[in-house]
């Protein structure tokens, strides 16, 4: 009993901070960004489709920067793709070095523990806001 007690202590403050958003068959799990000052920021989330059509995320934007770019890795000198394609039964994970949005521009620091929002804009679906959390790591 006691070490049920334990782990649920130590682990209900990280379920507490996940959170994840449904628009329509798009899932899209915690949203995530790493502490920045005034240089680009770089946003995380995994993206899935719950149905059978595929759909795309053609764009984002935030208050927090100027613009955003979707991009594949971390080598900028790459042009940013056009799209993320979300294919039935793919899902899409985001994480450093690979995808993720880049925040260009940005208009004020990225503290940790700091929330803001990025309306993202898919092909089929539509806009749709989502809250991103400034962490080290997904979960922090």
């Amino acid at each position: 009993m006691l070490r049920r007690t334990f782990l649920l202590a130590f682990i209900a403050p990280t379920l507490a901070r996940a959170h994840s958003f449904r628009h329509g068959n798009i899932a899209i799990g915690h949203a995530w960004a790493l502490p920045r000052q005034l240089a680009d920021g770089q946003v995380f989330f995994p993206m899935a489709i719950k149905g059978k059509e595929r759909d795309e995320l053609v764009a984002a934007r935030s208050d927090v920067c100027t613009f955003i770019q979707l991009r594949e890795n971390n080598r900028y000198d790459d042009p940013p793709l056009k799209s993320i394609r979300l294919e039935p039964g793919k899902p899409v994970p985001m994480r450093p070095t690979a995808t993720h949005l880049r925040l260009v521009g940005m208009t004020q620091p990225l503290k940790l523990g700091d929330r803001f929002k990025i309306i993202l804009d898919f092909l089929n679906a539509g806009e749709f806001e989502i809250e991103v959390h400034v962490e080290e790591k997904p979960g922090d």
